[in-house]
């Protein structure tokens, strides 16, 4: 049987699965198809991976063959990162301010100086304000878990685990007062470039559960004072508004590009999240020009601050000024950092003309800078998605800006998300 089932597709002329062309060819024979010459490709074309380093980097942040013991017991030796401020175990290097005990509100948080028999005393001198992420007091975990469940009920996951990750939390905020602090520092303002530090700093385990910390250490503002003293009465947004006159930089448009644009921060409303000072000693009062500073980067990448394609200036401005509906609910009734910039508008302050001034310092950031700042942050993925935001919104404030010479900026790709947040999906 099998035997007449091959002469009978033989005769036929039946070829594999299909039916052969019986009329080009004999029965009996094959009809061979000619088979292209060229040479196959070696490899299939794939997309790039977003976390192939795309060059050498430039920049070294310290020595791998001359680093500190204590960086190479806690793993801070990649070349590419920039190790913790402490470079001794953390007890040994802070040491906390006589009679501070220490405030547990949003974050734990205590005063601390650096031990001053520590070479690195000079360099870090003054009090400091050392945060630990996760370490919140219960009504605060609390809240932050009921957010958790809700996020994932709706399908944000990415802000369901933005708090997960404790060394990547602590790490994001040091890397965006870092660029807060790289955007708006002239070589000139010596005063600005001294007083405002930030640091990350490595608390290693204390107990045998492993109840390690990554704290958040940023330098006292001496002379400072919150941002809720600009206004009367921070909870009636019919109260007068103090100051309304500000420094070319350090103001509240240029701050609110910052915070809300380039670095997605959720709080940037909150008027304690800000601190001033008067521009000279001697002048007091509403008259006297104040330089407004950003604090306290807890949300930063938490909003993604999604703009139109080919968002033109006007686009932007209205984007900026208007809030969610949850800050609209959230902050009802309340003065925000909104309320002083009308006011200072009110004032014929040149609102529009600041803005483009903070989009210009945006744009001014090179590759290089913003590839030196990221070190900040140790995940390697998480760091290589970090620059890929803060290089996108660079591109877009030189679209907006030069919209004639640049081209709006492709978004960057979902694996972002993931990695900002140290959960990286295999594709």
């Amino acid at each position: 049987m099998l035997d007449k089932l091959r002469r009978f597709t033989r005769g036929h002329g039946f070829s594999r699965l299909g039916k052969s062309d019986v009329k080009s060819q004999e029965a009996g024979q094959h009809n061979f198809r000619k088979v292209s010459e060229a040479s196959p490709q070696t490899e299939i074309p794939r997309q790039q991976s977003p976390y192939a380093e795309s060059k050498v980097r430039l920049i070294s942040h310290h020595d791998p063959a001359r680093v500190n013991d204590y960086y190479t017991q806690t793993g801070q030796t990649d070349p590419d990162s920039i190790p913790s401020m402490n470079a001794c175990p953390h007890r040994h290097f802070w040491q906390l301010v006589q009679g501070q005990k220490g405030e547990t509100d949003t974050v734990d948080h205590k005063m601390m100086f650096v031990n001053p028999e520590l070479p690195e005393a000079q360099k870090y001198s003054g009090s400091w304000h050392v945060k630990t992420p996760g370490r919140e007091s219960t009504g605060e975990k609390l809240k932050r878990y009921l957010q958790k469940m809700i996020y994932w009920i709706t399908g944000q996951r990415y802000k369901a685990d933005y708090y997960d990750n404790k060394q990547l939390l602590a790490q994001k905020e040091v890397l965006a007062a870092n660029v807060y602090r790289g955007v708006v520092s002239a070589e000139s303002d010596c005063c600005f470039n001294r007083d405002y530090q930030v640091g990350y700093s490595l608390r290693e385990a204390e107990t045998m559960a492993g109840d390690d910390g990554h704290c958040i250490a940023s330098r006292h503002l001496q002379g400072y004072e919150k941002g809720h003293r600009l206004v009367n009465k921070p909870s009636n947004s019919a109260s007068p508004v103090y100051h309304t006159r500000f420094h070319k930089r350090h103001n509240p448009v240029v701050n609110l590009v910052i915070r809300r644009f380039l670095l997605g921060d959720e709080d940037y409303l909150k008027l304690d999240n800000y601190m001033f000072v008067g521009e000279s000693k001697r002048a007091v009062g509403a008259h006297t020009r104040q330089r407004l500073v950003n604090i306290d980067f807890g949300m930063s990448f938490y909003n993604r601050f999604k703009l139109p394609l080919k968002c033109t200036f006007e686009q932007f401005r209205s984007k900026m000024m208007t809030p969610s509906l949850k800050h609209r609910l959230q902050y009802r009734g309340r003065h925000t950092i909104h309320a002083v910039i009308r006011a200072m508008e009110r004032a014929d302050e040149d609102v529009d003309g600041l803005m483009k001034k903070g989009l210009t310092l945006v744009a001014g950031m090179s590759d290089k800078k913003l590839e030196s700042l990221v070190g900040h942050v140790h995940h390697p993925e998480a760091r290589s998605a970090l620059f890929t935001i803060l290089k996108f919104k660079r591109d877009q404030a030189k679209a907006i800006i030069h919209p004639e010479q640049f081209r709006w900026p492709e978004e960057p790709g979902r694996w972002t998300l993931s990695a900002l947040v140290g959960r990286v999906r295999p594709t």
